[in-house]
């Protein structure tokens, strides 16, 4: 009998030996790989990270032209743009930029417009044409009513080419030796052009209304010359031109204007 619980107990001994072995096996393993975690930092092999949020910082205009990093991260956005240090916006906080960054990366911002602007004095000059000859020009003297001791002596472009009438024309009643004087204040902006077939003005006051010239008298004739471009000279030698009424009254305050591109300016002074 004995025998027989000897035999019965020697494979349940076995298999408690084994069940020992492999838990003591399955210990060593398991501390062998808490010893390799610790060593590596990590307290709990089984514990991950909380979660961070994904905060870009964004360099303005300055950072991205010179490299040099933005420290101002945090600071609340204003007028629209992204906030730093703060959540990304929808579609991406780099490839967003405020319209104050757009406007100094953008190519030509600030300067000024050079391109609205460089318009001012920047006008192509006037082309300029032959002065007039008088040989080609038909020039009249008319009476005036108002004002009163006054001519207007207009100059037509007979020519089949285009002409400038320059300054103003040289007057000459009778046999006087200098031309008659110019009015300054009656100079224009811009040099009469005459294309064939118009014409230009020129006032001419003979005597003062008022009485306040001197040395007048009575004049039957008067010759018209047209200045050049240097105001020396004259174009086309001088052209006889009849008096309205064959005679006028002339003193030493009489005076021309310059020519005009309308009559009415003609007769202003």
């Amino acid at each position: 009998m004995p025998r027989s619980l000897s035999h019965a107990s020697s494979p349940r001994t076995s298999r408690t030996v084994r069940r020992r072995t492999l838990r003591i096996a399955a210990a060593g393993l398991t501390a062998v790989a808490a010893l390799t975690l610790t060593a590596c930092g990590q307290d709990n092999p089984l514990r991950t990270g909380a979660a961070k949020p994904y905060n870009p910082v964004q360099q303005d205009a300055k950072g991205l032209a010179d490299g040099t990093p933005d420290t101002s991260a945090g600071t609340p956005a204003t007028g629209g743009s992204v906030a730093r240090g703060g959540a990304r916006p929808a579609g991406g906080g780099a490839e967003q930029a405020s319209a104050k960054d757009l406007r100094r990366t953008a190519p030509g911002a600030g300067a000024g417009s050079r391109a609205q602007g460089t318009s001012k004095g920047g006008n192509a000059p006037a082309v300029r044409h032959s002065a007039c000859d008088a040989a080609k020009i038909r020039i009249v003297a008319q009476p005036l009513k108002r004002p009163v001791n006054h001519l207007l002596l207009v100059a037509t472009n007979t020519s089949g080419a285009t002409c400038d009438l320059y300054l103003a024309p040289y007057l000459r009643f009778d046999e006087a030796q200098a031309p008659l004087a110019e009015l300054p204040d009656s100079k224009p902006q811009a040099v009469v052009t005459l294309a064939p077939g118009e014409s230009g003005y020129a006032g001419v006051m003979t005597s003062s209304a008022d009485g306040s010239g001197h040395n007048g008298r009575t004049m039957t004739s008067l010759s018209v010359s047209l200045p050049g471009r240097d105001g020396k000279g004259s174009i086309g030698g001088s052209a006889a031109v009849p008096i309205p009424g064959g005679s006028v009254y002339v003193d030493d305050s009489a005076w021309v204007t310059y020519w005009q591109s309308d009559a009415n300016e003609a007769t202003t002074w």
